[in-house]
């Protein structure tokens, strides 16, 4: 399980940044930042998401690191309109997807 204050800290050891940069950076108080590094405050989800805009990384790269895969626009857009299907909406375009693989491996 990922240390979140570990993480942070280590995020911003590479990007050079003390607690007044994260803070300045994300708009959480240095005093919120300084107590996960003091007395062991744990960050919200809404602030690690905070972290994560500001430094250009997804909640992905926080928890998996740098080797996480980047997805490109295209596949954001799809990953984007296939979370507004239905269950039954995916369930075709799983069909589909399916159809294609078959008729490619038989060309």
């Amino acid at each position: 399980m990922v240390n979140l204050t570990e993480r942070i800290k280590e995020l911003m050891d590479k990007k050079k940044w003390t607690c007044y940069e994260l803070s300045a950076q994300t708009g959480i108080s240095t005093n919120a930042i300084y107590d996960w590094f003091k007395i062991g405050a744990t960050p919200s989800l809404g602030n690690v998401v905070r972290i994560c805009d500001a430094m250009g990384i997804s909640l992905e790269q926080f928890f998996c690191g740098a080797t996480s895969y980047q997805l490109s626009v295209e596949e954001k857009e799809v990953l984007d309109q296939w979370f507004a299907l239905s269950d039954l909406e995916k369930a075709e375009i799983m069909h589909l997807i399916e159809t294609f693989r078959i008729i490619k491996n038989n060309a």
